[in-house]
């Protein structure tokens, strides 16, 4: 990675939360601005140009973090969402009269898309603990067997499928609200497995949850390592020319 692409990376991760609140922010400024919520005209004006700057915000956003990375096709391609919205949704300069034309209303409304944007930033990291050490498979195989566990609950203790699926999700997560139990002795043997594999389940998220943020943390601590260890390499370097120019001095003070 180029010192460009590490710049870019630092700005990209202290700017990404205050555009993420500019995203949560466009709901309550877009519900006033498009009369969901009903205000007086000066509000809704004030909204209208609320709504601008935050587009401003993701025009400027976008400007500065493509001209710093080297591979601007890649940085365009992962953020597709936020140069779609920046496109399809820039401010419409109309007259007060035509301010309420269904086309430039649609286009307003389109901004709601920018709310996708803190869900999927949050999506990232929620993904990456469930596919981390094949989780997704356990999560699937977990829940296909409690919605069998359910079934064959209902079979054994004669009650309807949704109350043994229910019951199921009850005992899996070790809640248990007591509302539903098996009187059978083979129901009670189905349900201690259940239970078990709900502990099992708990105890692999927790421990995938934690592995995720230990290597995150550690791969942040090499890459600072790295880049301390090329700081002090390159310091070296210098040092190292320093002393040859002082060696050629002294040398030609001794020929003198």
């Amino acid at each position: 990675m180029s010192s460009k692409d590490e710049i870019a990376k630092r700005i990209e991760n202290k700017i990404e939360k205050p555009m993420i609140i500019l995203s949560l922010l466009i709901i309550p400024v877009l519900s006033v601005e498009l009369g969901i919520i009903t205000t007086n005209p000066s509000y809704m004006y004030l909204a209208s140009k609320i709504d601008d700057l935050i587009w401003l915000m993701f025009l400027l956003e976008y400007l500065l973090l493509v001209s710093l990375y080297s591979n601007k096709i890649e940085y365009t391609r992962k953020n597709w969402l936020n140069v779609l919205i920046i496109v399809v949704s820039p401010p419409v300069l109309s007259p007060p009269d035509l301010a309420s034309v269904r086309t430039l209303r649609f286009l307003r409304a389109l901004r709601f898309l920018r709310i996708l944007i803190p869900f999927k930033r949050g999506i990232i990291p929620i993904y990456e603990i469930f596919t981390k050490n094949s989780f997704h498979h356990v999560t699937f195989i977990t829940v296909l067997f409690i919605l069998i566990s359910g079934i064959i609950f209902g079979q054994i203790e004669h009650e309807d499928i949704f109350d043994g699926v229910w019951w199921a999700i009850t005992t899996v997560t070790t809640v248990g609200y007591g509302d539903l139990y098996p009187h059978t002795t083979y129901g009670r043997i189905y349900a201690i497995s259940l239970m078990l594999i709900g502990i099992a389940f708990a105890s692999l998220l927790t421990a995938n949850i934690a592995s995720y943020f230990v290597s995150k943390d550690k791969c942040d601590d090499t890459k600072n390592t790295i880049a301390e260890n090329e700081l002090i390499l390159k310091k070296l370097d210098e040092l190292a020319l320093k002393i040859d120019e002082l060696d050629e001095k002294i040398t030609c003070m001794k020929k003198t």
